[in-house]
């Protein structure tokens, strides 16, 4: 029996060794109980976290501004207009200056007409410099004495055979001016198209006068010959019944000067010249006889040339 409980009994050595790792094991415990307690504390002290998505910011060219920057609007957002009235939102630009500027003399005559100026149907031209409406272009004689300062517009209605000179309206009196004085001047692609008058006054024919209005008259106080320049034109256009136009001398028409007026134009007649078939004498007057059964508003011009014997003129 005492062999028996000897032999159950652990030896010296075992329970050396098993003291031992009950030490460790136990050790290992407090350590192990210590941390887990600290764990489970704190975890059980602290909130579960959400986890915050990150936003991924693409890179641009435009720098961000900083926060006291001042934005500006956008290109396509209209700007409110100024509260000050008086600032112009756009600038008129000024006329372009002349080349040469003309000064416009101070004791400048009254137009021809009071009338306000009619628009016609004919070509427009600058006058570059300031001039007058010649009686001839070969003569230095104004219809009437007004200058025409530069700037202006005249309506061209044609040229002379040499080019020299422009057969213009201006207001409602009509004359010649120099192409020089006109944005005409070298520019043969606006000369060109021009009608050409022909039979424009030579330099021996002198002019005496010019009239406006049908009932003009002239009275000769010298024998001479005589030849009439007229223009007659309309405000509107259109029809114009059958007319006519003569001379008169002392009330008497002569026959031999009668026009027929067969343009329906705005211009009836354009720079006709008149004649009669002899001599005026001393102490005649010379008029105008109309012939229409329209009762429009006509605007007339005529200038009256003596045309001495040695002077050759062609004209019908």
């Amino acid at each position: 029996m005492r062999d028996i409980k000897r032999s159950f009994l652990p030896s010296p050595a075992v329970t050396r060794r098993s003291t031992h790792g009950l030490l460790l094991v136990f050790l290992a415990f407090v350590l192990l109980g210590c941390d887990g307690a600290t764990v489970v504390g704190e975890t059980q002290s602290r909130p579960e976290e959400t986890p915050v998505p990150v936003t991924t910011t693409m890179p641009t060219d435009t720098p961000v501004p900083p926060a006291d920057t001042v934005v500006t609007q956008p290109v396509d957002t209209p700007m409110p207009l100024p509260t000050d009235t008086s600032v112009p939102v756009a600038d008129t630009p000024p006329p372009p200056p002349t080349d040469t500027p003309v000064p416009v003399p101070t004791d400048t005559p009254a137009p021809v007409a009071t009338v306000a100026p009619l628009f016609y149907n004919l070509p427009p031209a600058t006058l570059t410099s300031a001039t007058g409406l010649y009686a001839s272009p070969n003569r230095a004689e104004l219809i009437v004495p007004a200058t025409i300062p530069a700037g202006e517009t005249v309506y061209v209605m044609g040229r002379n055979g040499t080019g020299s000179h422009l057969r213009v309206v201006w207001s409602t009196g009509v004359g010649w001016v120099p192409v020089s004085f006109t944005n005409y001047n070298g520019r043969q692609d606006l000369l060109k198209p021009l009608p050409i008058f022909t039979r424009e006054p030579p330099a021996c024919a002198v002019p005496i006068t010019t009239q406006f209005g049908l009932s003009s008259t002239w009275t000769s106080d010298i024998k001479q010959r005589i030849a009439v320049v007229v223009d007659l034109f309309r405000s509107r256009y259109g029809e114009f019944p059958a007319s006519s136009l003569s001379l008169t001398v002392n009330g008497v028409e002569v026959e031999e000067s009668r026009r027929e007026i067969v343009e329906k134009g705005q211009f009836s007649l354009k720079d006709v010249v008149f004649t009669v078939p002899q001599d005026v004498q001393p102490g005649d007057t010379v008029g105008y006889r109309l012939e229409t059964s329209s009762d429009e508003p006509l605007t007339f011009m005529a200038t009256i040339f003596s045309v001495p014997q040695n002077c050759q003129w062609e004209i019908d």
